[in-house]
């Protein structure tokens, strides 16, 4: 993503300055060699050699690319979905986090020199959505915050990006603290209107799900989790990763993975028996993958059929076929 496509400019602010001022040490007191190995701000409290040099804007937008560098190497070495070993799952894992530490210490140096600009904004963005993307929520909690204050900002105004950045934190707090939604709503009562207006797709969107979350309607939670549903445009296939969308398709995933795990629950509790037939009358079949979110169309999302389903739980212990009954299972209760 890039700063000019994803954000408006935020101009200063009182309080918020964009200038560089004297105490900041030159670009060139960084060469590009030694980004591996450059000082954090908070840790050198300026006494390192090169301390502050990430207070440098120049230095910052040299250590960003040399970051995107770094992020390249885990997009061509460790595509999403194939088959790992043990081996490549662990240097993946150790890719990512190390990625996100340096997103973490470019992000000091930003906040210790006051820059607010195009620039700030697509960094703080960006460390959103790659800490969903590698799972990691520990480096998500620090972002929401300093991104929810620039959008306080008074020189800050809606840009393009704006509603996928509101839904990315929302989904997130659904999926933190479910099935709770203290803290969706608490955020979604901070939110500035103008972010994400009353009638507009993406608020009545969040809010239907959001509800039918509460009422464990799991068919409705299955439909509106759809990729034809969601409030935002598909991406096209030949298009550049889009890491906002992806991380939206990423949390709605793993959402509908919640929600399925607790319908589930629901069912072998209630149920003796679940029938697979195809019943045109009943329609029970169908009704059991809808309400356990088996056939999803979000790009890259877990998809199974039923009996792969019920095949699968029967080796866990949740069910067993029904001896002389075609299609239908013995739910063995939950302890």
């Amino acid at each position: 993503m890039s700063g000019n496509a994803n954000w408006r400019k935020a101009e200063s602010s009182p309080g918020v300055r964009g200038t560089r001022t004297k105490a900041q040490p030159t670009a060139s007191a960084v060469p590009q060699r030694k980004m591996e190995h450059i000082a954090s701000v908070s840790r050198s409290s300026g006494l390192e050699k090169d301390g502050d040099a990430l207070k440098n804007f120049e230095v910052q937008n040299e250590y960003r690319e040399f970051i995107q560098g770094k992020l390249n190497n885990i997009w061509e070495k460790y595509p999403r979905h194939s088959t790992e070993s043990e081996t490549q799952t662990r240097q993946r894992l150790d890719a990512q986090e190390n990625v996100l530490i340096l997103f973490r210490k470019l992000r000091e140096g930003i906040i210790s020199s006051q820059r607010v600009d195009q620039f700030t904004l697509e960094v703080y963005e960006t460390s959103l959505c790659l800490a969903v993307l590698f799972d990691s929520p520990r480096h998500i909690s620090p972002v929401i915050p300093a991104l929810m204050t620039y959008f306080h900002l008074p020189s800050t105004e809606p840009h393009s990006n704006c509603v996928e950045t509101v839904l990315i934190c929302l989904l997130h707090h659904l999926v933190a603290a479910y099935p709770s939604q203290r803290e969706f709503h608490a955020f979604l009562a901070s939110m500035p209107k103008a972010f994400l207006p009353d009638g507009s797709l993406a608020r009545v969107w969040i809010t239907s799900l959001a509800g039918y979350i509460r009422a464990r309607n799991y068919a409705k939670i299955d439909k509106s989790t759809q990729i034809s549903a969601l409030p935002v445009a598909a991406v096209p296939k030949e298009s550049k990763p889009d890491l906002s969308r992806q991380a939206i398709y990423h949390l709605v995933d793993f959402l509908r993975n919640k929600t399925r795990e607790m319908a589930w629950e629901v069912m072998r509790s209630a149920y003796r028996e679940l029938s697979c037939q195809v019943d045109p009358q009943l329609d029970t079949r169908a009704w059991l993958e809808r309400s356990l979110g088996l056939l999803g169309s979000i790009p890259g999302q877990y998809n199974i059929s039923l009996d792969e389903w019920l095949n699968r739980e029967s080796g866990l212990g949740h069910v067993r076929r029904k001896d002389g009954v075609e299609g239908r299972w013995i739910v063995c209760k939950p302890r």
